[in-house]
C-alpha cells in the first residue's frame, strides 16, 4: 500500500522562459512599464485639475427658492448703517453662475442680473434715490466645510444683528454632505425665517445635451445653451426656453395708474431667444 501510494507515475519538466533575459529586451520591458506608469499618473493629474476647476460640474445653475417671507431680517449696508427689513426668499429666484472662485474644494456660484442674466456691476453706484446704497451684490451657493454643507448667503444680510453660530452665516442650508456637484444635493433644506424650518429648494443646470433639454422650443448649441425659438406669435424665454410668451402680451397696463409696460429685445436669464 506504501508504495502504491507514494510511486511517482509521470514527471514533466517546464523550461524556464528567456522572455526578459535579454539585456536589450529587458530594458524595452521596463521603458514600457515606465511610460504607462507616467501615463496613468499625467492622466490622474489632468483630471484632478480639470476638477479643482469646475469642469465636471455644471457652469450655471437656475434656483427656485421656497415661497417664504422673514420679517425682521437684519441687513449691514457698506456703509454700516444697519435695518431691519422684510426678505421675500423668492427674489432671489433666477440665474447663478460660477464665478472662477473656489471654497473648500467646490465652486462658488453667484447670483446674476435678473435683466439679462450678466453678473452685477459691483462698481456702480445705485440710482441717487436710493441713498447709502454703494454696491450692488449678488447672493450666493456655496460649499461650507464647518457645516459640513452647501449654503445660500448673502454678505449685507445675517440672523442676527450681534452674532451668528457659524463662520459661513447662511440663510439656506443644505442636509450634511459631501458632494462636490450642487445639483446632487439631496433631502430638504434648512431656511432661516426668524426660526429653524425645513423647506425644498430648486437647482437645475442650464447646460443642454438635446432639444428635450430646451423644451423641445429651440436648440441646443454646442457651447450647451439654449437657442429659443420665435414661431406663430409666440417667443420662447428661459434658460430652457420654458418660458411662453404671445406676441399680444407684449404689452400690459397697469390697474392703479394705466400705466403700461413693454416687453424689450433682450436676452431674460441667459437665454438666446431675443
Amino acid at each position: 500500500m506504501k508504495n502504491a501510494t507514494t510511486c511517482k507515475y509521470f514527471q514533466i519538466e517546464f523550461n524556464k522562459s528567456k522572455l526578459g533575459q535579454g539585456k536589450k529586451l529587458s530594458i524595452f520591458l521596463k521603458g514600457v512599464y515606465f511610460f504607462n506608469l507616467i501615463g496613468l499618473l499625467a492622466g490622474l493629474i489632468v483630471v484632478t485639475m480639470r476638477q479643482k476647476a469646475g469642469h465636471y460640474t455644471c457652469k450655471e445653475i437656475t434656483a427656485k427658492m421656497p415661497d417664504r417671507l422673514w420679517e425682521d431680517a437684519h441687513v449691514q449696508w457698506p456703509d454700516g448703517r444697519n435695518e431691519d427689513m422684510i426678505l421675500n426668499y423668492p427674489y432671489f429666484n433666477g440665474v447663478y453662475k460660477q464665478d472662477g472662485s473656489r471654497r473648500d474644494r467646490r465652486p462658488v456660484y453667484v447670483e446674476q442680473n435678473k435683466f439679462d442674466g450678466t453678473s452685477f456691476d459691483t462698481e456702480a453706484p445705485f440710482p441717487e434715490y436710493v441713498p447709502g446704497y454703494e454696491f450692488k451684490l449678488g447672493a450666493k451657493f456655496m460649499y461650507c466645510e464647518s457645516l459640513k454643507a452647501w449654503v445660500f448667503t448673502h454678505e449685507y444680510i445675517s440672523k442676527s444683528s450681534k452674532h451668528d453660530d457659524s463662520d459661513c452665516p447662511w440663510l439656506l442650508r443644505s442636509e450634511e454632505t459631501e458632494v462636490y456637484d450642487i445639483e446632487d444635493v439631496e433631502g430638504p433644506w434648512q431656511i432661516w425665517a426668524g426660526v429653524i424650518s425645513d423647506t425644498t429648494v430648486a437647482i437645475t443646470c442650464n447646460e443642454c445635451n438635446n432639444e428635450a433639454d430646451c423644451n423641445l422650443n429651440g436648440e441646443c448649441m454646442n457651447d450647451g445653451t439654449c437657442k429659443c425659438d420665435n414661431r406663430d406669435g409666440v417667443s420662447f424665454l428661459g434658460p430652457h426656453c420654458e418660458v411662453r410668451l404671445r406676441d399680444q402680451c407684449r404689452t400690459i397696463a397697469g390697474e392703479a395708474y394705466n400705466e403700461t409696460y413693454t416687453v424689450i429685445e433682450e436676452d431674460w436669464a441667459g437665454s438666446q431667444g431675443l
